[in-house]
């Protein structure tokens, strides 16, 4: 007890000193925070184990470093270090997702990244341009890695950008198991690193949650999904990762999508537009959120509105963009906006009951299988199915099991929920207009 409370002091007397250095009252800094007077007295009393959103306002401000979230992240790993849990953000230490059950991983041969790529920067320089290499040793060395430095963050941010490639492509074989073992991994690190690159690993953190919560949701799973994009927006707003909270966001309003809840998908979308006004992608990203919400609302107006915008907008990104949100760009990018549109005009559609918009639906979900890059198998597996559907929508049955029958089998052996819905859609769209998708297979 000793030794946390040793801890828990550190950080008062640390908060203290920053806090009257800036010539601030207690008072002062809570109410820029958006906490109580009585917190922040707790806090510095060493009364309170302090929450890392807290730290992570407070550095800001105070201009700290990284300082108070690394003194705080080692307050709150102390306290968990009996039920090995690992560092937590809440004021009764929620526990993190358990990692996937998965088969053993093969080791694989170490890769080489220059950052940024797939829109994973340097955790620790930005757009520096570093070199990054995966662990020579796979994921059992991050289990035996006892020094933490610039190289243990590098390594972790290459590997996450190899996970991400994999996603991209559809790779066969378990993938949610090996990154839900690196984010545990991360979270035991923390405790251990310099405190200086704390805030590196929250961001990683962040972004690997990201990631873990999409393979739970194409597993069906969006309940521990949604757990994991929390935990994300957590670790990336104590770091001050905005760009990754946009991204999380935008994340929580899909899901919203998916169950069919268009006034929550659109408030995810605004918050997410809401985070930062200097970078352009941001905007066109929770443009194109808002625009599926909107369709599920049946707003025609809104739905014009912000498509026009959001592709006038992209057209007006620039190199910062391009480097954070490379998925708005090239082909990939002309794919992404494509295939937003098709959707919401699909659901538009559907809430409206005017089929005319149902052919602009096609027109764009034909334009986005045109332009999507031919290592991105199974998004175009999803969007066929969309395609079918846009076409079914309309009326057009015919058109529309002649566009989904060639991706059947693809579709029922890609054990992605995300396509099973696509495919549950159709299905039971033509079933009530008398069409078996399956007959005469």
């Amino acid at each position: 007890m000793r030794d946390q409370a040793t801890e828990d002091d550190r950080f008062g007397r640390e908060l203290r000193r920053l806090r009257e250095q800036a010539g601030l009252t207690q008072v002062q800094l809570a109410t820029r925070l958006g906490y109580s007077h009585t917190y922040v007295s707790k806090l510095e009393s060493g009364a309170r184990v302090p929450r890392i959103a807290f730290a992570g306002g407070a550095d800001e401000l105070l201009g700290a470093g990284g300082s108070l979230v690394g003194l705080a992240t080692n307050a709150r790993a102390r306290r968990q270090q009996d039920n090995d849990r690992g560092f937590a953000d809440g004021p009764v230490g929620v526990p993190l997702p358990r990692p996937s059950i998965a088969a053993a991983v093969r080791p694989q041969p170490a890769r080489s990244f220059q950052l940024p790529a797939f829109g994973i920067t340097c955790p620790l320089h930005g757009m520096a341009g570093c070199q990054a290499s995966t662990p020579t040793d796979g994921l059992e060395g991050l289990a035996e890695v006892r020094v933490v430095g610039t190289e243990t963050v590098h390594s972790l941010a290459a590997l996450l950008i190899s996970f991400i490639e994999a996603d991209v492509e559809g790779r066969r074989g378990d993938l949610l198991g090996p990154v839900e073992q690196t984010l545990a991994a991360i979270t035991r690190l923390v405790p251990k690193a310099p405190e200086q690159l704390v805030v590196a690993l929250l961001r990683l953190a962040a972004q690997y949650a990201d990631l873990a919560a999409w393979l739970r949701v194409k597993r069906g799973q969006r309940g521990i999904g949604m757990a994991w994009l929390h935990r994300s927006v957590e670790w990336a707003s104590a770091a001050r990762d905005h760009a990754t909270v946009c991204v999380v966001l935008s994340s929580m309003s899909t899901l919203a999508v998916l169950e069919g809840d268009g006034a929550t998908a659109v408030e995810y979308a605004q918050a997410a537009g809401s985070v930062e006004n200097g970078r352009g992608w941001i905007g066109v990203q929770a443009r194109l959120d808002e625009v599926r919400g909107q369709a599920l609302l049946g707003d025609w107006r809104e739905v014009t509105r912000l498509s026009t915008e959001a592709q006038r907008a992209a057209d007006r990104l620039g190199n910062r963009d391009r480097l954070e949100a490379p998925w708005l760009f090239d082909a990939e990018g002309a794919t992404f906006i494509a295939s937003h549109l098709a959707g919401a005009l699909r659901d538009l559609t559907e809430t409206t009951g005017d089929l005319a918009i149902a052919g602009r639906a096609v027109d764009f979900a034909e334009s986005a299988l045109t332009t999507m890059p031919d290592r991105m198998p199974l998004s175009r597996v999803l969007l066929t199915l969309r395609l079918a559907d846009s076409h079914a929508c309309g009326d057009a049955v015919d058109a529309a099991v002649a566009v989904a029958r060639p991706v059947l089998t693809d579709a029922q052996s890609a054990g992605s929920t995300l396509i099973e819905h696509e495919l549950d859609r159709l299905r039971t769209r033509l079933a009530t207009r008398g069409r078996d998708l399956y007959a005469g297979l």
